[in-house]
């Protein structure tokens, strides 16, 4: 599984109203976003080298077609987005210095005009409406449905771009705090083609650069010595030498490499570790609230799962309190929906299913299977903790007649499968987004980027759609609540728990900010004895 507060947008009746007072506020308060404490000397921050030990492997390093979190975990250090998220969920300026709505179609955004991409091309308008094109563009791709009711992006000059929009589209911001908003150089882009997937040499403008990847092993990063951002005393950053990031898929082997220092940072835990994290005086570790969703990916075009009373079946007959309690041992809270008690849109008063036996058993009669149904569930292997909570669900729906068969893969098999919808059902999560469109559209809407379950559903699709033309937040949350309680009615998705976001290090990390995305940005990290 994937693991991964609030999001606190301008709350305002009209969005072009609010970002116009983002824009001049934020010209006023650019300087510096560094952060880096004062406690050190500025001479003993720079230099160190350090490992992160991440779940999974990486997929792939262009943005256009990634879907993975271990992607966007390695992407961030190395791109640059236009628009950022701090540490309060507040959409700050990155590569755009300010923005505003001419009118609720048409934003322009301020470019910063001193960076440069890592081949020493220029990052301009010109770039940002290359990046953009690659997007809409490419319908195939997972930030097409993110970005889709962007018309165009049009160079006005160097140093200004302006948007326009189909209609009004108030998740744009927070979109483009994300893979949809990272720019990469054109130049870097044409001439590596393909092979950006796996080579980003000079393609960012963040601070670190791509140097190799041997998949399976390690993907390292080193220094950007030209990267643009200073800390909050005007000096360079980042601090660290580099970063090698470790593909490390069995939790218990992970806390080991972090308890004996083989690597600094550990993305995720085991929940059987954390009590041993929050003891270890030579480690540190924090947790929060997420916005994440994580559960069971079921594709409603192949049997038995294109029957809707198949599927229900299998919401009544999972225990999602024994999911929480046992397996994750309390880390995490039992999920209903897609929209977590971090998110603004939440409501507290959902819960349509609890484990019933009974009813599921009802349930496959009324989908005519009264004998009972068989399917496969694709995990991600080497993960003990995938495997036991897999385990687990085989054993729950059992009584009811539901027999799980469980198919061990890759993550990046995995993946590959289930965008390719050749399977039946897949344990896998997502990471969350602070706007509620990102954990909705993409995955529940007709052609959405993540919806690999083919779910459909006009009057989802209405609503979602609603939700992302007004500004009021108000009808918002309306719109996601309806849509939720249709797609759990529907059930293309069986949701278990709502994930934490965690940050493990051991104490030699300094100036590590908990990011309310769960993203591992260091920028401004660096080490102390």
């Amino acid at each position: 599984m994937v693991y991964h507060s609030i999001s606190r947008l301008a709350r305002t009746q009209k969005v072009f109203i609010s970002l116009v007072i983002i824009s001049i506020t934020l010209v006023a308060t650019l300087a510096a976003c560094g952060g880096a404490s004062t406690t050190s000397s500025t001479s003993s921050k720079y230099g160190g080298n350090i490992k992160v030990g991440l779940d999974a492997d990486v997929t792939t390093l262009d943005p256009l077609k990634s879907s993975s979190l271990y992607d966007r975990q390695v992407m961030l250090n190395i791109y640059d987005t236009l628009v950022r998220l701090d540490a309060n969920n507040s959409i700050v300026p990155d590569l755009a210095t300010s923005w505003v709505y001419n009118s609720p179609t048409q934003l322009v955004f301020t470019l910063r005009t001193d960076v440069k991409f890592q081949d020493g091309t220029p990052f301009n308008a010109a770039a940002v409406v290359f990046n953009i094109n690659r997007i809409l563009n490419t319908p195939t791709s997972p930030r097409y449905s993110e970005i889709s009711s962007v018309k165009s992006a049009v160079p006005i000059d160097s140093s200004h771009v302006q948007f326009n929009l189909k209609r009004p589209f108030s998740p744009l911001l927070a979109a483009l705090t994300d893979r949809a908003g990272m720019m990469l150089s054109p130049t870097a882009v044409q001439k590596l083609g393909s092979n950006l997937t796996n080579d980003a040499t000079g393609a960012g403008s963040g601070p670190f650069m791509f140097k190799d990847w041997v998949k399976g092993a390690h993907l390292d990063v080193v220094k950007n010595p030209h990267y643009w951002q200073k800390d909050a005393q005007g000096n360079a950053l980042p601090y660290l030498q580099s970063i090698q990031y470790v593909p490390i898929t069995n939790g218990s082997v992970m806390y080991s490499n972090l308890e004996t220092g083989t690597i600094q940072v550990a993305d995720d835990l085991n929940p059987t570790d954390v009590p041993s994290a929050k003891a270890n005086s030579s480690l540190v570790y924090k947790q929060e609230p997420g916005l994440s969703f994580f559960g069971i990916m079921l594709n409603t075009k192949v049997a038995p799962l294109n029957n809707v009373y198949i599927r229900q079946a299998i919401e009544w007959g999972v225990n999602r309190s024994e999911i929480v309690n046992t397996v994750l041992k309390g880390i995490g809270v039992v999920a209903q929906g897609p929209l977590s008690p971090a998110s603004w849109a939440y409501s507290s008063s959902f819960a349509p299913y609890s484990y019933n036996i009974s009813k599921a058993k009802a349930a496959l009669a009324q989908g005519g299977k009264a004998s009972g149904v068989s399917f496969t569930l694709l995990i991600a292997s080497g993960s003990p903790l995938n495997t036991e909570e897999a385990q687990f669900l085989q054993s729950e729906l059992q009584p009811a007649g539901i027999t799980v068969n469980i198919k061990q893969e890759t993550f990046t098999a995995l993946l590959t499968d289930t965008s390719a919808f050749n399977y039946q059902a897949a344990l896998l999560g997502w990471s969350g987004r602070p706007d509620p469109d990102g954990n909705m559209y993409s995955w529940f809407h007709t052609g959405g980027g993540f919806n690999d379950m083919q779910y459909s559903n006009p009057q989802v699709d209405s609503l979602l759609e609603a939700a992302r033309s007004t500004s009021v937040q108000a009808t918002r949350i309306s719109d996601y609540q309806q849509a939720e309680q249709l797609i759990l009615q529907d059930a293309p998705y069986v949701f278990l728990n709502y994930g934490v976001n965690e940050q493990a290090t051991t104490t030699s990390i300094k100036n590590f900010t908990l990011l309310p995305t769960g993203m591992m940005e260091f920028a401004s990290v660096y080490l102390s004895s």
